[in-house]
C-alpha cells in the first residue's frame, strides 16, 4: 500500500466534497452560485455540479465536520471575504486530517 500524506489525501479525496457541501449550504442560505464561484475561485458550472451532486460526492463528511462547516458558513454569510473562505476551508481540512490520521497540526 502506497504512503499517502495527509494533504495529499485532502487534495485527492476530500477537497471536492468539502467544496460541494460548502456550496450546497451557502446556496441554501441564499447566496448565488455566481457569488459562491467567486469566493471559491471556481467556475459557476463547477458550483452547479457541486449543488446538483454530479461532482464532489466522493468523500462522506462526518457529523462533526458538518457542524464545523455550518460554523464556517455562518462566518462566510456574515463576512463574504476570500480570507474567511480560505481560513474556513483550511480549518475544515485540518479537522478531516485529524479524524483520518489522528494528527492535528496545532498539537
Amino acid at each position: 500500500m502506497a504512503l499517502i500524506f495527509p494533504h495529499e489525501f485532502i487534495a485527492k479525496t476530500a477537497i471536492h466534497s468539502v467544496k460541494a457541501n460548502l456550496a450546497k449550504e451557502l446556496v441554501s442560505r441564499g447566496m448565488t452560485q455566481r457569488s459562491i464561484a467567486d469566493l471559491l475561485e471556481s467556475q459557476t458550472s463547477t458550483i452547479s455540479q457541486y449543488i446538483g451532486g454530479t461532482r464532489g460526492n466522493t468523500y462522506e463528511l462526518s457529523e462533526s465536520t458538518t457542524r464545523l462547516m455550518s460554523l464556517v458558513c455562518d462566518a462566510i454569510i456574515n463576512n463574504p471575504e476570500q480570507e474567511i473562505v480560505t481560513y474556513g476551508i483550511s480549518q475544515i481540512c485540518d479537522h478531516i486530517i485529524k479524524e483520518e490520521y489522528g494528527f492535528h497540526f496545532r498539537d
